[in-house]
């Protein structure tokens, strides 16, 4: 509403109570609207809280499915429980012939991650390593399924029934997520036996076909490419048998031999490449591979690298032969920065070498930002920080800064430093003939 100027002359009664009852009724209409606006304003916030309300709820709801999902996956990973009886990341075993080390750490949320290994009998034992794709508590679902299937498979085996016949196990995964139905799921994996006694092991795969093996004849890490094999849960039986099929293989591990089973979370952890002010970068220089790339861990036009195959084995190598690892990372703010990890005082158990795996891949992932502060924290599980006190050379410098009070049984919480996000479950088991 608009309202005439002061009049001019104040002298003149009529103009003078004529602005007088405009300026009221402005004053009326200004006041009315502005407890409109107020009633808006108290229904706007009523509405933020009960919708804040309800998220809250939400949120919980699927983390407490989430929190569920993960126990449940857990439950069927052979992982050792803490001091207040929850499972932590590592699972051991040892007897005078056979030797396990596994660990497992997720990333955000649940996954289909799994590993597992189970004495069948007085000479054998059954091992399985898989990985569903996808994440959520639908990959979940599809693990436990096919540890379920894992498990019946071998609750009252013999070697005469159902014997080796490994084969059978997997077209049995197969055809229960087959019929499942899920859709865009499927899994990659490898099983077998192995008589701890000789050493000798049948295998079959399906989708993952090399088997990493560290040959202590030769001190060094090998491979074995096994028969090329579909995923499961995308062909029926039927049409895998028409084609290659799922295969069985045999290998032998001899005395000192270890065999290595890891998932995708570990070779294929990132970083991203970042300039001295911390902006992601893309490389633009064609690699010296025939593919152009930088061997397994980055191509031309990529912002990040991987920690690659090759990294994986120089530790394993290193850590079994009491060397020291250079950790030589592309594209940093600090282009001069070396990490060293020294492991010359490892007694190469497989404790050692599954610790030092995760322990690298961890820094790996780690920054420093000069303007990084106290709400800039990293968690870490505290094996793993014991295990890079001891062999990390830089360890005083990136874990300057414990933060009191939220230490946990089995993790520490460090700030002033940055990290990438882990990209996906840290799944590895390592087996070795005694």
């Amino acid at each position: 509403m608009e309202i005439d100027s002061f009049p001019k002359d104040p002298s003149n009664l009529t103009q003078l109570k004529k602005y007088a009852r405009d300026l009221a009724r402005v004053y009326r209409s200004e006041k009315e609207k502005r407890k409109e606006l107020e009633a808006v304003y108290q229904e706007l916030e009523k509405y933020a809280r009960d919708f804040t309300r309800l998220y809250k709820s939400e949120k919980e709801k699927r983390l407490d499915i989430e929190t569920a999902s993960q126990e449940v996956q857990k439950m069927y990973i052979p992982l050792e429980r803490d001091g207040s009886g929850e499972k932590g990341t590592t699972a051991k075993e040892q007897n005078e012939h056979i030797e396990f080390f596994g660990y497992y750490k997720g990333a955000k949320g649940v996954s289909g991650d799994y590993f597992d290994y189970k004495r069948i009998d007085d000479k054998h034992y059954a091992v399985i390593k898989c990985d569903v794709a996808g994440k959520g508590v639908p990959a979940a679902l599809i693990m436990v399924q096919i540890a379920t299937v894992f498990d019946c498979f071998f609750r009252n085996w013999t070697t005469k029934e159902p014997g080796y016949k490994i084969n059978d196990l997997v077209y049995q995964i197969n055809d229960m997520l087959v019929e499942r139905d899920f859709k865009g799921r499927f899994a990659a994996l490898i099983l077998g036996i192995i008589n701890i006694e000789s050493g000798d092991g049948y295998y079959c795969n399906a989708g993952d076909n090399i088997l990493h093996f560290y040959n202590s004849s030769q001190g060094r890490i090998k491979t074995a490419r096994l028969p090329e094999a579909p995923v499961v849960g995308v062909f029926p039986s039927e049409l895998v048998k028409l084609k290659a099929g799922f295969k069985i293989v045999s290998y032998k591990l001899n005395v000192g031999d270890t065999l290595f089973f890891f998932t995708d979370g570990l070779d294929e952890a990132k970083r991203f490449f970042r300039n001295e002010q911390l902006q992601i970068l893309t490389c633009n220089k064609t690699g010296p591979k025939e593919d152009g790339g930088y061997g397994d861990t980055y191509f031309k036009g990529s912002d990040n690298e991987k920690l690659g195959i090759s990294r994986i084995h120089q530790i394993i190598n290193n850590v079994f032969n009491r060397g020291s690892f250079r950790l030589v990372r592309h594209y940093m703010p600090d282009p001069g920065e070396e990490f060293t990890f020294s492991f010359s005082d490892c007694r190469g158990s497989l404790e050692e070498l599954v610790l030092a795996l995760v322990a690298v891949e961890k820094v790996f992932r780690l920054y420093r930002d000069s303007n990084a502060g106290g709400s800039d924290r990293v968690v870490i599980d505290k094996k793993i920080d014991e295990f890079l006190k001891m062999h990390f050379s830089k360890y005083r410098l990136y874990f300057a800064n414990a933060v009191k009070g939220l230490d946990k049984l089995s993790v520490r919480t460090y700030s002033h430093i940055k990290e990438d996000e882990q990209y996906d479950d840290l799944t590895i088991l390592a087996i070795r003939k005694r």
